[in-house]
């Protein structure tokens, strides 16, 4: 039977209570045939040994980081507490000085920082919450940084998007190390779909536009998202927004930092993406999403979330419970 795999994860105060739990439950609920564990889950800190999280919460880690760390996995979870001074250079100089004891090193949310700051990213690519991306890559700007991704892997370091995000990351690390079932074991455990690839979005277009969309774009943006079967080309919208196809173009690339056209494609995937989830036929997500076709569907879909409609619903798909 195969030696339990260590996992460590990192306290300090201000942390995110579910950048901590998810990824452990996850790994918790993996177990090998007899019923021993796949993963021990220790947790450190680098201080006393008790830690407020930045709901309020108290958490009692295992112990005080030892002198000589080691694991098979490091988890540097995200929360606000990495943004307080002096925080941030402890953990970083802790995780410089000890990172090779670890063969790998994940970071939740704004764990990436972390990582960032202690110069193992220079020339790699982070996820982090969206919120916190633009920041992280002015901050950091030898670092790639994902602000889309809901996971990143990039040699042995790994990080994911915001709180939730952090558990798709741990079951894409149990099925690298343990192979589908046992992520399919855990997914079952914690009642999550297994599982979302790491090229799927943080949070839907529509989302974006609602919290982004500045002035006179807010109008025509919430009209597209609404009408995504009519005429959206970018003359039409220029002209729903009483401007030239040219300052339409501009105004819009400045609050979006993307063309419309590409803007317009996504929010005509995630439409399509909730109606193949609520068990729509692919041919009918394709046109009442604005699609000219059922094949330009498919490839634009599986292009974009790296998964076939057809494959996607069958993971994804609602299912009613019967009275």
């Amino acid at each position: 039977m195969a030696r339990p795999l260590p996992v460590v994860i990192l306290l300090y105060d201000g942390v995110n209570a579910v950048d901590v739990a998810g990824p452990a439950e996850a790994f918790a609920a993996v177990r090998q045939a007899g019923g021993s564990r796949c993963y021990t889950l220790q947790t450190w800190s680098l201080g006393g040994e008790a830690v407020r999280t930045e709901s309020g919460l108290r958490l009692l880690a295992d112990a005080p980081a030892p002198e000589q760390p080691r694991g098979d996995l490091l988890i540097v979870p995200g929360g606000s507490g990495v943004r307080e001074p002096g925080a941030l250079p402890q953990l970083s100089n802790w995780l410089r000085v000890h990172q090779e004891g670890f063969r790998r090193i994940a970071a939740v949310c704004t764990g990436a920082y972390v990582l960032a700051e202690a110069g193992l990213a220079d020339g790699r690519t982070l996820a982090t919450h969206w919120a916190h991306a633009a920041d992280l890559q002015r901050r950091y700007p030898r670092v790639r940084v994902d602000a889309d991704a809901l996971f990143v892997s990039d040699g042995r370091f790994h990080s994911s998007g915001g709180v939730t995000a952090g558990i798709d990351l741990a079951l894409d690390l149990i099925e690298a190390d343990f192979g589908p079932r046992a992520a399919m074991q855990a997914a079952r455990e914690l009642v999550v779909y297994l599982r979302r690839s790491g090229n799927q979005a943080q949070f839907s277009a529509p989302l974006r536009l609602q919290s982004a969309a500045p002035g006179r774009l807010e109008e025509v943006c919430l009209w597209a998202a609404s009408n995504l079967d009519a005429d959206l080309s970018v003359e039409a919208l220029a002209a729903r927004a009483g401007l030239s196809s040219r300052q339409f173009g501009r105004r819009f690339r400045e609050a979006f930092s993307t063309p419309p056209a590409r803007y317009i494609k996504l929010l005509r995937l995630d439409s399509a993406r909730t109606l193949l989830g609520q068990g729509a036929p692919v041919a009918l997500a394709a046109e009442a999403s604005g699609f000219a076709s059922a094949d330009a569907f498919r490839r634009a879909f599986e292009s974009h979330f790296d998964i076939a409609p057809s494959e996607y619903q069958r993971r994804f798909k609602f299912q009613r419970r019967q009275p």
